[in-house]
């Protein structure tokens, strides 16, 4: 019987889990093994997101030559069997990052935006309207991460959930929203809300270096946080870089586990 913190945890992996599982062009989920491909040149949006030991040849051929990311959970059983199957594989830890939650009935959707002495108050967040504007936002986030002839293909693997092209009526809800922070029609920053069923992620919080520590990052998250409210979602996970985590323990997320992402070599 497990206890307390470990069904938090496992929870929160579910969410995490289910998450990314709702925007995948193909997927698959046992008990053992669950992984998420989409297909575009770009590590973040292949991952295999649980496995065991075993399992780890079968990963390798399901994600076949695109870049992807292998999660892997300390503290669970069998993790130290999948950490050595990994390296003896040639896949290499790329970061360790804190699984935070927010349980949603804590958020209030922000009806005002009161700037602060260093907010930038001439910087507007938007949702992504249209195919240009999120190639725009697949532009600035992957701008460090792939080569400027893979942008067009990871644009095209985002667009399917984002709504766009959909007819009007009968049209479901957008699966994943995409926010862009603009300064005189510039991209500053970005993030993304994924909504699906009662779990919730905000992921890709990105702000420029020379626009930092002017709340932007902070309105972009709650921007993701109004939107999974918004779809319904009960509860939202996030994973949180260095940079981010104060920001996110701010806005009442806490940590429940660690998550540990390897990849090949060069994973962009």
């Amino acid at each position: 019987m497990c206890n307390e913190t470990e069904a938090t945890a496992a929870a929160a992996r579910g969410h995490y889990l289910r998450t990314h599982l709702a925007r995948a062009e193909r997927w698959g989920e046992t008990p053992s093994l669950v992984w998420a491909r989409t297909g575009a040149r770009h590590a973040e949006l292949n991952r295999v997101l649980w496995f065991t030991a075993d399992d780890v040849p079968a990963c390798l051929e399901l994600m076949g030559d695109v870049p992807a990311l292998w999660s892997l959970w300390p503290g669970t059983e069998g993790f130290a069997d999948v950490e050595a199957a990994m390296r003896e594989s040639g896949l290499a830890a790329v970061e360790e990052e804190p699984l935070m939650t927010l349980p949603l009935a804590r958020w209030a959707l922000q009806t005002d935006d009161v700037p602060t002495d260093r907010d930038a108050s001439d910087v507007t967040i938007q949702a992504c309207r249209s195919l240009r504007d999120l190639d725009r936002w697949a532009r600035f986030w992957a701008a460090e991460d792939a080569a400027s002839e893979h942008l067009p293909g990871i644009t095209a693997a985002l667009a399917p959930f984002t709504g766009f092209g959909l007819p009007e009526s009968g049209s479901a809800a957008p699966i994943v929203t995409h926010f862009l922070a603009l300064h005189s029609g510039r991209v500053v920053g970005c993030s993304a809300a994924v909504v699906a069923g009662v779990s919730a992620a905000v992921e890709h919080v990105i702000v420029a270096a020379e626009w930092r520590s002017r709340r932007i990052g902070t309105r972009l998250t709650e921007a993701a946080l109004d939107r999974a409210v918004l779809g319904g979602a009960k509860t939202c996970v996030l994973t949180a870089s260095p940079e981010g985590e104060g920001l996110y323990r701010r806005l009442g997320f806490s940590e429940v586990c660690r998550v540990q992402s390897y990849g090949r070599r060069s994973v962009a």
